[in-house]
């Protein structure tokens, strides 16, 4: 689109509400397992969960051993004998799949968008996991391609991955290029080594730290009204 810019989309708190699945998910699976589900339990895993991401963005991790991890590490630290994380690990996936909870205001903005921009998508989730939340939250058809960390061959933060991004997409510009992303080691970093413009969608109020992402939006008002003054700053 002649004047439009290139979106790349990060998926988890941009546009579908990841804790809410996670919590559902957990949930679930500690039921199906038989096992405590306090809120104590279920904080830690979010916690857990978090930091176990964290292991495969720098590449410590495969993401087969996410999976395991995150349940070995809850039960050590609870006492659970007898669980099987492996498969308490494929119940939880299995379930998160089917959770996708849309941001309010953000099937309108995408629509929005996508009158005048092309729109990606850059996530570092499962490929059969965010494909089917994407699909049952409807927002799979505003986007042209979804680039999938497992199917790349990198996550975000890493530069190999939007370079693949940059080669996968016709009359790539980074010029007109803008990453949107709640995370600020995955996406914003990513974006920095990139050379690609950022906007950090914080609708938590967040603390940055010493992260220095581009723009900064608190909700989707404030990203639109960032993406239209690029928009004309590009010409």
């Amino acid at each position: 689109m002649s004047g439009g810019l290139i979106l790349l989309f990060d998926v988890d708190d941009t546009l579908l509400d990841f804790a809410k699945s996670e919590r559902r998910s957990i949930i679930f699976t500690l039921r199906r397992f038989g096992l405590p589900e306090t809120e104590e339990i279920v904080a830690a895993y979010s916690e857990i969960n978090l930091a176990c991401w964290k292991l495969l963005e720098d590449n410590k991790i495969t993401r087969k051993q996410l999976d395991r991890l995150r349940f070995d590490i809850l039960f050590e630290r609870f006492g659970i004998t007898g669980a099987d994380s492996v498969a308490a690990g494929a119940c939880y996936r299995k379930e998160l799949s089917s959770s996708a909870y849309v941001i309010r205001g953000c099937r309108a903005m995408l629509a929005r968008l996508a009158a005048t921009d092309r729109l990606f998508i850059v996530t570092n989730g499962a490929e059969a996991t965010q494909l089917k939340r994407l699909k049952k939250a409807g927002l799979d058809g505003f986007f042209e391609k979804i680039f999938y960390s497992e199917t790349v061959g990198y996550a975000k933060p890493y530069r190999q991955f939007f370079d693949f991004v940059a080669a996968e997409i016709d009359g790539w510009d980074r010029s007109r290029a803008v990453l949107i992303g709640d995370s600020l080691t995955s996406d914003i970093a990513g974006a920095a080594g990139a050379g690609i413009t950022s906007v950090w969608f914080n609708r938590f109020g967040a603390d940055r730290g010493s992260a220095r992402p581009d723009f900064e939006a608190r909700g989707y008002a404030e990203l639109e009204e960032i993406l239209s003054k690029l928009r004309r700053k590009t010409g």
